[in-house]
């Protein structure tokens, strides 16, 4: 007797569990705004979502960042041809050439060698800290003859 209840009570709860899907399966999936399919996003695309944020907010990217805040410059956005901002935003120069370890920033006074690490970025470009005024006084003291 204890047999066939324990039966009937396994076949009910499977029949429950069926006509439950059908009933879940049945809906239709809501649309999204505009009337077009829901977006389906999978884990790799917001890996890559975060990483891009994420490089974006340390200054990784290559090029000026969204920031005005300066970050460290890595060498790979110190290029031939960019512009030098002092720490006010006041163009110094531009980038000459690069070397290893050092780029050589020409401005309308002369050239001088500045260190990758002496570099900064933010959305403006390429930064030194370092006022115009000062940078001029340099390439000033170097053009003067030795005696």
């Amino acid at each position: 007797m204890r047999i066939l209840e324990v039966a009937a009570m396994a076949a009910a709860l499977t029949l429950a569990g069926a006509a439950h899907a059908q009933a879940v399966g049945s809906v239709p999936p809501a649309s999204a705004p505009g009337g077009g399919a829901p977006e389906m996003r999978g884990p790799d695309e917001r890996m890559t979502d975060f990483n891009r944020m994420r490089d974006d907010v340390s200054g990784r990217t290559a090029g000026p960042t969204r920031s005005t805040r300066p970050v460290p410059a890595s060498p790979g956005d110190i290029t031939a041809g960019s512009e030098v901002r002092d720490s006010k935003g006041v163009v110094i120069g531009t980038v000459d050439r690069v070397g290893t370890g050092f780029a050589v920033v020409a401005s309308p006074g002369g050239k001088i060698e500045v260190e990758f690490a002496s570099f900064a970025k933010n959305n403006k470009g390429l930064l030194i800290n370092m006022p115009k005024a000062k940078f001029d006084a340099i390439l000033a003291g170097l053009a003067k003859p030795a005696n």
